[in-house]
Formats: C-alpha cells, sequence, structure tokens
C-alpha cells in the first residue's frame, strides 16, 4: 500500500463557474468540459446513481489537478472549511485535505493535488472508495475513466500555446 500526502490549495467552484463552461466531449458516462476561470483546464464529470456529482481535471493555472465530489445528502458542509480525504484504490491509498464548498446548489469539497500519481490511478482502476473526514464513505465506479481522461489530455491540448 502507498500513502501519499497531497498539498491541498483551497478553490471553490461557483454557480457562475458551472455556467460558463463549454462541453468538450462525451466519453461514456463521463463528459468533459472546459473550465475558462482556471487556464481553460479541462475536466470529466459524471452524476452517480448515488446524486454524487464527481468532477476530476486540470488547473493549468496551478499546475495541478483537482478531485470534487458533490452531493445533497452531504449535509452540514460549510465552505471553505478544511477536512480530510481518503482515496482507497485498493492496494494504493492517498490522503489529503477537502476544502468544503457548494457547487450548482450542492454541498461537497474540492480537493487540488499536485501529485501527477494521484490522477493516473484513476485511469488505471475500475473503482475508488472515497472516506471524507466524517467516516461516512462512497464507493465510485471509475469505469471508462482512462478514456476520460485521455479525451481532458485532447481538450487540454487545444488550449497549449494561447
Amino acid at each position: 500500500m502507498i500513502r501519499l500526502w497531497l498539498p491541498l490549495v483551497l478553490m471553490l467552484p461557483t454557480l457562475g463557474w458551472a455556467q460558463s463552461h463549454a462541453e468538450f466531449a462525451t466519453v461514456g458516462d463521463w463528459t468533459v468540459k472546459s473550465n475558462p476561470t482556471n487556464g481553460n483546464g479541462c475536466y470529466m464529470e459524471k452524476m452517480f446513481e448515488s446524486g454524487t456529482l464527481v468532477q476530476i481535471g486540470l488547473v493549468p493555472d496551478k499546475n495541478g489537478a483537482f478531485f470534487s465530489a458533490y452531493n445533497s445528502a452531504f449535509q452540514g458542509v460549510v465552505d471553505g472549511e478544511a477536512g480530510s480525504v481518503l482515496f482507497d484504490f485498493g492496494d494504493s491509498r492517498f490522503q489529503g485535505v477537502v476544502v468544503g464548498a457548494h457547487f450548482a446548489g450542492l454541498p461537497g469539497g474540492y480537493a487540488f493535488f499536485d501529485n501527477p500519481e494521484f490522477a493516473a490511478e484513476f485511469g488505471k482502476r475500475t473503482s475508488v472508495l472515497v472516506q471524507g473526514g466524517s467516516g461516512k464513505s462512497e464507493d465510485l465506479d471509475l469505469t471508462g475513466s482512462m478514456k476520460g481522461l485521455q479525451s481532458i489530455k485532447s481538450c487540454q491540448a487545444q488550449f497549449e500555446g494561447n
């Protein structure tokens, strides 16, 4: 088991953030979009049956990437409040800080990281168990995430040199 601490930075998405993102592609259950407010970072998102909206993507203006999850069931989330998050891929684990945020009216959290191995794990695996500081967890199906990550790279390539 690999245990890595991820340096994380606060970045809070807003409803306006969601409305300004152009759709680049649909890859299986994942939708790839670009965000003009962070250096045209591309990301993929998926709404799970549990009602959890997951976003994974790039933050070019900060030389990193992010993971976020939002769900109406995540009660008590305070914007800007830091907590812990654990990503368990089975034989590989990543732990870091998540910052409370709301996206499109849904409470949740946002984690920035600069460890390239973290994003790569999403493409290599079929599932990940995400556990918040409260002890609540959700097992996420990552089917199609490798193709989604490849599409993020294609999306990002259109902005290189701009």
